[in-house]
């Protein structure tokens, strides 16, 4: 392959790059992958087949079966995975991926059918879905499906041949499925088909991602707003009063007042917010911030919890008696859970 100048600028642009830069790079790269995916116009099933936005290998009971979370949420166990994994051949007769309006071929036996409920029957119909590295032209249609069935159905598929087989039911080509089954069921944890497709597939650190995003976006504003006052006097006068401190316009006062506006108000916003604000709103030297934290905080939802926690505090503020800050958070543990560390060290606002 010839070496023509854009190839030799590319490979001199990433000798200059530092490992975190390309590392970055990557990463987005791998994001919009997932994040970017659209069916090609002109697509005659866009929208209607979902994409595998992370696939995998579940090892189990010796066996391994391809998995695969979708765009939808949905978490699959490909066919032939399955059919492998119960000692059937890797198709089915006629073609596995033919009968998608019905359950899998090895569930369609005459013998088997008092075993299985209604809702198994519905929930165990074929999953058509494009994996990741299946391709369109508009001549072929899309150059790789897949099939598969819903994860969480497996332990039920399972219990199918293990009750035939305690029943007496099974035909003697149909044993050795039996006891596949009840090896699978034996490996499986204690825990969800779902937590276990994720792990496999390795969709959990991507689903943290898009839930911490998408809770960030919920309360965090892109820009800060122009300040208003949001924490009125009033609630400041109320903790110098249980505190025993001296409250006067002009005092900014101890900066363990502006600790305890922090734990009281934005700590029990949910988890992500409150680094998020440091991070977008640090202190300088002097611990001080350039903005108030509530002014990064969304109207539709950061500022409504705020104001909601603000007004419960004022309300404990005002029932505790002058001079009583044990009183005060033996009220406040009681009313929101936990127990606050009243030595809350020396930050500011």
């Amino acid at each position: 392959m010839s070496d023509s100048p854009q190839r030799k600028g590319g490979r001199a642009r990433a000798q200059n790059l530092t490992p975190e830069q390309r590392s970055d790079i990557a990463r987005k790269g791998a994001l919009a992958k997932h994040q970017n995916r659209a069916d090609p116009p002109g697509s005659p099933d866009a929208g209607a087949i979902p994409w595998a936005v992370a696939e995998g290998e579940l090892k189990i009971g010796g066996s391994t079966i391809a998995c695969a979370v979708l765009d939808n949420g949905k978490r699959v166990l490909s066919q032939q995975g399955m059919l492998l994994a119960l000692g059937r051949a890797r198709t089915a007769k006629g073609g596995e991926g033919a009968s998608v309006d019905e359950g899998p071929a090895f569930l369609r036996a005459q013998n088997l059918k008092e075993f299985i409920s209604k809702d198994l029957e519905l929930s165990t119909k074929a999953i058509m879905y494009k994996p990741e590295l299946g391709g369109y032209t508009p001549h072929k249609g899309w150059l790789a499906i897949a099939y598969g069935h819903d994860a969480e159905t497996f332990p039920e598929i399972l219990n199918v041949f293990v009750s035939a087989k305690r029943a007496d039911k099974l035909h003697y080509s149909q044993r050795h499925i039996a006891e596949m089954a009840e090896r699978l069921l034996d490996a499986l944890p204690k825990v969800a088909m779902v937590a276990l497709v994720d792990e496999a597939t390795g969709y959990q650190a991507l689903r943290a991602h898009n839930e911490l995003q998408t809770i960030l976006s919920a309360y965090i504003l892109p820009e800060h707003r122009p300040w208003t006052q949001k924490v009125p006097v009033e609630f400041t006068k109320e903790i110098y009063r249980v505190y025993g401190w001296n409250y006067t316009p002009d005092n900014r006062g101890p900066r363990y007042a502006s600790k305890l506006i922090r734990n009281l108000l934005y700590k029990p916003l949910p988890a992500p917010v409150l680094p998020e604000l440091d991070r977008v709103n640090p202190p300088n030297e002097k611990w001080q911030r350039k903005r108030r934290h509530h002014q990064h905080l969304t109207p539709e939802t950061g500022l409504e919890h705020f104001k909601g926690q603000l007004s419960g505090v004022m309300a404990l503020l005002r029932a505790t008696p002058s001079n009583n800050k044990e009183f005060f958070w033996k009220l406040y543990n009681r009313s929101y859970g936990g127990q606050q560390n009243l030595d809350l060290g020396d930050d500011d606002f």
